[in-house]
């Protein structure tokens, strides 16, 4: 991890921050600084195949955690002289929170940042703010936190890289096969043709004849309903997954979830 790359990646969050409009989204707390320097970093990767922090990050219970991440966010905030409160929580926690009052610190601090980190940390803060429920829903929604499961470590680098590298490893440690002129040729055709069925699988075509959503239309799903009976008894209870349901493909493909 390099410190100072993560106390810079803090300190231009809680300086985006301190231009909200709203004043409670002036304020940052440990659990917001620690994702927008995880979306700093998952953006980097995503042009440099590497982290910019260095930082390891874990699935934890809150989403994307790291130990030494936390442990940076209190001197990166008092370092610029930060606003420090401190509160009680409905679970009679202590919360935290931290503010900065210089109104050129965003600017200053940007030019000092990797433009795609710069971005996303500014676009995640002015989008999520403190809004912590907003924030975690849209963490865990990112292709780490969707492949992997609580306690491993993050793979921050996008699906299609690893799959170039493998692709890559394959093409070196496997000879290419001798193809002839006739073979090269059936298969050139046989690609031409696998595009054009794709090409007009996509085209939209429209209705024929066009829906009609009227009176009929009502009756006829009413009578529909009738037909599956009673609608489902509402109840209470618990429902226990296996620890399986992490690496389902359920949790990372759209056409299933």
């Amino acid at each position: 991890m390099d410190p100072k790359k993560l106390d810079l990646v803090i300190q231009y969050a809680l300086a985006v921050a301190s231009e909200a409009e709203d004043f409670r989204d002036r304020e940052l707390g440990p659990i917001h600084l620690l994702k927008f320097a995880y979306l700093a970093d998952l953006a980097y990767a995503k042009t440099e195949k590497t982290s910019f922090t260095g930082v390891h990050w874990r699935f934890h219970k809150f989403g994307p955690w790291a130990v030494e991440a936390y442990q940076r966010i209190q001197p990166a905030a008092q370092s610029l002289q930060a606003v420090e409160r401190r509160f009680s929580t409905s679970t009679n926690d202590e919360g935290i929170r931290w503010r900065v009052k210089d109104p050129c610190l965003a600017r200053e601090l940007e030019g000092k940042l990797p433009w795609p980190v710069a971005r996303e940390v500014k676009h995640a803060v002015q989008q999520y703010g403190s809004d912590t429920a907003g924030l975690l829903h849209f963490v865990y929604q990112t292709p780490p936190m969707l492949k992997a499961a609580p306690g491993e470590t993050l793979d921050l680098l996008p699906a299609e890289v690893r799959e170039t590298e493998a692709s890559v490893v394959d093409l070196i440690s496997t000879p290419l096969p001798e193809l002839s002129k006739t073979k090269v040729k059936k298969l050139q055709t046989l690609v031409k043709e696998r595009l054009e069925e794709r090409r007009r699988a996509s085209k939209l075509l429209a209705p024929d004849p066009v829906p009609r959503y009227d009176e009929v239309f009502m009756n006829g799903q009413d009578w529909l309903d009738e037909l599956a009976g009673e609608s489902v008894r509402a109840d209470k209870g618990q429902i226990h997954f296996s620890d399986e349901v992490w690496k389902s493909p359920g949790r990372r493909d759209p056409e299933i979830s």
